[in-house]
């Protein structure tokens, strides 16, 4: 019973990394050198992309689908590449901030615009020849791959977090059993996948040819691909991005604020029900972004010295991203755990409380019990992410020791990610409204009772027999 109302209660996601600013830190941190550098011309952009065709186009499933240079223009090589064909993305079109002026600036800039210039929002498939959003039969967008969905919505923010997320590779589980001892092996559904990893390989593929493209903005172009590379190793240092849930208390929470509204209103029938999906996803979100903004905000009051102590297991890793999401995966449950000890009692209301979002100028401090107990749990949460901020900095200095690295060509996995994408949507079923309608259980229920109890009481009310 417990599985069937987890599988119907696909979670998505907040998708926010570590705060942007915390990127920036991290990056600049981990590469102190500096240089003047300058912004590439609209002709160097068409220029790269030609060399990316000119190689890619060497496999056959490339080829087949973009058989021309003139099929392959900035769009379809957002697409191919996994993003949003539709964004405004550095490095693919000439963007007014493009010019940072020095290496040191352009790096702490790059490492932050996978998420300034949403890039990995709004999975939509596109009609290959208008370019509009395709629709399903009751009007709904199609996504490009329904798999996104498994970490996010398909528009918002959230619609960005199967990019920013990494899961332990091996088989995973949707059992709530291995979600309370193992819970960095659960998932809805098990198949789910992110491609954090994968698109630190991407950019870090892109870095490398640019770094050979003989252009006079190569090294703008090098910087700007190396940051989002840099973004997405630091993202799966933020433990709390390589678990999809984290905690078995937002589901247990979840599930009985959603019974205990449903009672209230009668399955719906006076006020409107909030489903698991809906409560779950409250509860993540909330103490995903406390936790970020709450660490953001007192970085600079920390201790951080030994942030600069490599971490020996990160650094002798052959593969940084997967060693680093090893890791993390078992922290991230104690960092969910902690921001749960210690958030009010509003964040923990998935139904009536608060909505958390720095974004519109919450502060976390606000949001934090001021009781003994939430300042230990408050520093031994602090403890767990300097550990990741050191992650994060061996990373990304181990990625600049060993750049360009071993040749490595994406295309090949790329056009069978497209064509899974494709079997995937064959498939696809657009979800049922956001908004649970009336459970007709509830009132019908009450109304037995009522029932009962009238006809209980009129028996009671009759006069005895006279024998």
């Amino acid at each position: 019973m417990k599985r069937a109302l987890l599988l119907a209660a696909l979670l998505p996601l907040p998708a926010f990394a570590y705060n942007e600013a915390v990127h920036a830190f991290i990056t600049r941190h981990a590469l102190p050198l500096d240089r003047p550098v300058a912004p590439p011309t609209q002709d160097d952009l068409d220029a790269f992309r030609a060399q990316f065709w000119v190689r890619a186009s060497e496999h056959p499933g490339f080829e087949r689908r973009y058989p021309t240079i003139h099929d392959f223009d900035a769009w379809a090589f957002k697409e191919f590449l996994m993003l949003d064909p539709a964004a405004r993305v550095h490095g693919f079109e000439t963007l007014p901030d493009d010019d940072a002026g020095t290496l040191h600036r352009l790096l702490e800039l790059a490492s932050r615009w996978p998420d300034d210039d949403e890039r990995n929002r709004h999975r939509y498939l596109h009609d290959p020849r208008t370019r509009q959003i395709v629709r399903g039969p009751d009007g709904s967008p199609i996504p490009y791959d329904p798999a996104t969905l498994d970490f996010g919505s398909l528009t918002g923010t959230t619609s960005q977090g199967h990019a920013h997320y990494g899961l332990v590779e091996g088989p995973l589980s949707d059992d709530p059993e291995v979600l309370k001892k193992e819970p960095w092996r659960f998932a809805v559904p098990p198949t789910a996948h992110a491609y954090g990893a994968e698109l630190v390989q991407v950019y870090t593929d892109l870095a490398a040819l640019a770094a050979q493209s003989r252009l006079p903005s190569a090294v703008w172009l090098q910087a700007a691909f190396a940051g989002a590379a840099f973004h997405h190793l630091e993202d799966l240092c933020n433990q709390i991005h390589t678990v999809q849930v984290g905690i078995y208390e937002f589901l247990e929470t979840a599930l009985l604020q959603s019974k205990l509204r449903d009672l209230q209103t009668l399955g719906g029938l006076f006020g409107e029900r909030h489903s698991l999906q809906q409560v779950g996803l409250r509860l993540i979100a909330n103490h995903h972004l406390l936790s970020e903004d709450l660490f953001a905000k007192h970085l600079g009051e920390m201790q951080l010295a030994d942030i600069d102590q490599p971490d020996a297991e990160i650094a002798a890793a052959p593969d940084l991203a997967r060693a680093i999401i090893e890791r993390s995966s078992r922290e991230a449950p104690q960092v969910y755990r902690l921001a749960w000890r210690v958030s009010t009692q509003t964040l923990r209301d998935g139904v009536s409380g608060h909505e958390y979002d720095g974004s519109k100028g919450d502060d976390p401090d606000a949001y934090v019990e001021r009781t003994p107990e939430a300042q230990v749990a408050i520093e031994e949460f602090h403890a767990i992410e300097i550990r990741g901020l050191r992650r994060a900095v061996t990373a990304v200095r181990e990625w600049q020791r060993r750049f360009p690295g071993k040749p490595h060509d994406p295309v090949p996995q790329l056009v069978a990610y497209h064509e899974q994408a494709a079997a995937r949507r064959a498939a696809y079923k657009p979800p049922a409204s956001g908004h649970p309608g009336v459970a007709w259980g509830y009132p019908i229920a009450v109304v037995a009772l009522l029932g009962a109890a009238v006809a209980f009481a009129r028996r009671k009310s009759r006069p005895p027999k006279v024998i």
